[in-house]
């Protein structure tokens, strides 16, 4: 899945929780990423950045690159509503995947690379009026790893897939 969201071979800064992460190029995370619940959703600019406190970091909003994705996730209703919400949204851009928290909620991947700033900001603005989750506006922000495990051991399960709009742009 990776692969197809992420196609040659970008750095991707992956993790296995917030503190214990990586920065490296794709193929190198080869075999490894079922086993790690955390991705920044846009590939990263370089190996490593500083942070808002003055210190290197592999994850930082400086060494992540411009925005590929745009997440939203519902942290209140059930499941269905979370899907139904998401659907709802596809109408407005292009959902190409919906991964499970392993815990109460959905994931929906928007792909938005080359859209206008102004274009994803109202589609973000909207999404958040629904309730979707304010923090995953920031760029550099982790979400959850399509297909990964999260840290009780519960699967990230990838409910929907849809690479199209991605290969409509290659």
């Amino acid at each position: 899945i990776i692969d197809r969201l992420f196609p040659g071979n970008p750095l991707l800064c992956c993790g296995k929780s917030s503190q214990e992460f990586d920065t490296r190029p794709r193929e190198s995370w080869r075999g490894e990423l079922a086993k790690l619940q955390f991705i920044v959703p846009s590939p990263m600019s370089a190996i490593a950045g500083t942070t808002k406190e003055g210190r290197e970091s592999k994850h930082t909003l400086e060494n992540t690159g411009s925005r590929r994705f745009l997440i939203c996730e519902f942290d209140t209703g059930t499941t269905d509503e979370h899907a139904a919400l998401l659907i709802h949204l596809a109408g407005y851009a292009p959902l190409v995947c919906t991964a499970h928290s392993g815990g109460k909620s959905l994931h929906g991947w928007f792909y938005v690379q080359g859209q206008p700033d102004a274009k994803v900001e109202r589609f973000f603005r909207y999404a958040v009026s629904l309730g979707a989750d304010r923090a995953t506006w920031t760029r550099s922000q982790f979400v959850r790893m399509p297909d990964g495990t999260r840290d009780n051991g519960k699967r990230q399960t990838v409910f929907f897939l849809n690479f199209k709009p991605i290969e409509a742009k290659q």
